[in-house]
């Protein structure tokens, strides 16, 4: 459904510079070579509907970038980046609410290129670091176009896009101030990709048995999680990659991880919301972090040795009972 129908076009590239970031629904069906109005998206077709839960709703695993200049087809301010002619995603939205917000968290510089149920453009670069954030008021119902631009040529990022219509949701600071050391090659944390040292795994609200052992995770790594700017408590030595990959849903009020193992090990996890839960030394030598209201989606787990060079073998275990805990 649209407010503003629209049949499949090809939009044609034209010389016009736009001053405004949102532009009428004639202008970005006349501009551009991005494909709008179709059915087909290189990361699917999906369907929200006003008032939808889990809320934010997340979309992993999006490439970005593609070979058409979007800074030259006049779409507006904040529209920047090389993308792919067809959409990444196409959200088809109804019953729509008063705010709409959209934001993507890779491992690289990203911008937003959208095109509302109106046929209205909305872009964004840098909103939070490298992450582009875009946010709709009074947004309408009908086929949202969406395509994650890389900055530069050639490059292709990795990450998440998520969409929420509560305000309290949305890109953080703190996030950007880690960012630069996601991106380099020597430091850093990957968050939002696909592949973990030990495996990704699906656990669903009200899972049994409960707790849920993980075992043969190995910890350490050559990033000093202590100098990413995580927050007090994040230290250790841990791997670029994750070392687990959780995908929950149906979430409960409580959630706790705790690691059980023969050293001094840590806990370091980026939550569904892209937020950062950190612990050392909860019991002995072992760490649990726990999360009040857990967010659905992935959560990216690294286990880091407090000491560089290390290698300890232990079990992660995840639990939704408080009475649950790890030991000394």
């Amino acid at each position: 459904m649209r407010t503003t129908p629209k049949t499949p076009t090809l939009v044609t590239l034209t010389l016009l510079a736009a001053a405004l970031t949102m532009v009428p629904a004639g202008q970005g069906t006349a501009q551009g070579m991005l494909s709008v109005g179709g059915q087909r998206a290189s990361f699917g077709v999906h369907y929200l509907s006003g008032g939808f839960s889990p809320d934010p709703k997340q979309f992993p695993n999006i490439v970005s970038g593609g070979s058409l200049d979007v800074a030259r087809m006049g779409l507006g301010g904040g529209c920047a980046g090389f993308a792919a002619q067809t959409p990444d995603l196409i959200i088809n939205y109804t019953n729509a609410g008063s705010f709409l917000r959209l934001y993507f968290q890779g491992q690289g510089d990203t911008a937003l290129v959208i095109n509302d149920g109106a046929g209205r453009w909305h872009c964004n670069d840098d909103f939070v670091g490298t992450d582009p954030q875009v946010d709709i008021r009074n947004p309408p119902s009908g086929q949202y176009e969406i395509w994650v631009a890389s900055f530069t040529a050639g490059e292709r990022i990795r990450g998440a896009l998520t969409v929420t219509e509560l305000q309290r949701f949305g890109l953080q600071p703190a996030q950007a101030q880690a960012q630069p050391q996601r991106r380099g090659g020597g430091s850093g944390l990957r968050i939002g990709g696909s592949e973990a040292n030990f495996g990704r795994h699906a656990i669903r609200g009200g899972f049994t048995p409960d707790p849920r052992p993980i075992p043969n995770i190995v910890s350490g790594g050559d990033r000093d999680v202590s100098q990413m700017g995580l927050g007090a408590d994040c230290r250790g030595f841990a791997t670029g990659q994750p070392d687990l990959i959780v995908d929950y849903q149906n979430p409960q009020s409580f959630l706790r991880f705790y690691v059980q193992a023969q050293g001094d090990t840590a806990l370091v996890i980026n939550d569904a919301q892209g937020r950062w839960h950190c612990n050392d030394d909860t019991a002995g030598l072992n760490p649990q972090v726990d999360i009040r209201n857990p967010p659905a989606g992935q959560y990216d787990i690294w286990v880091a040795s407090y000491q560089a060079g290390e290698n300890i073998r232990g079990t992660v275990y995840v639990t939704e009972l408080m009475n649950r805990s790890v030991r000394p």
